[in-house]
């Protein structure tokens, strides 16, 4: 018992404390094959949400069984919004044909499904609460 009350009066006066990680992290799912890269961009606010990413941070990362984690460290909590891509030829762009239909695999935040147009920042938005937290978004193709 004086051994176990030694070890943690060591431990508490050492000054480390474990600090838990404390970011967001965005699954992309529904990948249709392990080409390429996923893109995640995440904003903080409606100002240039989704086409506008200058006020916006972005990732990208490798796919791995069809699916892809980004990870976004520090953030404040509050609302966010994002978009994820398949950059399936890892060309560095979000490819669209000549209308301006998509040629890759995207999807928004809250799995927003919008025909005509992009879904806004209230539409795609969730709230971060500034520890571990995970959403999930659906690649459509």
């Amino acid at each position: 018992m004086t051994g176990l009350v030694l070890a943690m009066l060591a431990a508490a006066s050492s000054g480390v404390a474990a600090s838990p990680v404390k970011n967001l992290q965005i699954v992309v799912a529904g990948l249709r094959n392990n080409s390429g890269k996923v893109v995640c961009t995440l904003w903080h606010s409606a100002q240039g949400f989704p086409r506008d990413d200058t006020n916006a941070q972005t990732t990208s990362v490798p796919i791995e069984n069809r699916s892809a984690t980004c990870s976004f460290p520090a953030l404040p909590a509050g609302a966010y919004a994002a978009v994820a891509y398949h950059d399936e030829n890892n060309n560095g762009k979000f490819d669209t044909n000549w209308m301006g239909l998509p040629l890759e695999g995207y999807g928004f935040s809250n799995n927003v499904s919008i025909s005509w147009r992009p879904p806004n920042f209230k539409e795609a938005g969730f709230h971060y609460d500034g520890a571990k937290q995970q959403i999930t978004i659906r690649i459509k193709y």
